[in-house]
């Protein structure tokens, strides 16, 4: 059975995968920490805040390396788009014409 925690909320807000805001999470029957398992009913409230504290962190890292992604992928693409002017303003030739369908 999962606990349901809403009053233990932290300040901070969590996002679900649709990115909406969400007031209640369900807290898992077992947590495995360092290869070590343990039964979340049997944290305190204190324990409790410290776990959610732990997820909200661990979901900010991971909404941090999706929004890295999607910057190295548009650095990329101006980095391309800018190698392309160079060779275009050297040389008069427009590859994006030569290399588009």
């Amino acid at each position: 059975m999962k606990r349901k925690v809403d009053e233990l909320l932290p300040s901070f807000s969590l996002l679900n995968q649709e990115n909406q805001m969400v007031k209640k999470i369900d807290i898992p029957e077992k947590i495995n920490i360092e290869s070590v398992e343990y039964e979340t009913n049997r944290l305190s409230d204190g324990g409790i805040k410290i776990l959610l504290s732990l997820t909200h962190a661990e979901l900010k890292m991971r909404e941090m390396a999706n929004n890295k992604a999607i910057m190295v992928k548009a650095r990329n693409a101006y980095i391309s788009e800018i190698k392309k002017e160079i060779i275009k303003s050297k040389s008069g030739i427009d590859l994006s014409t030569l290399l588009s369908d």
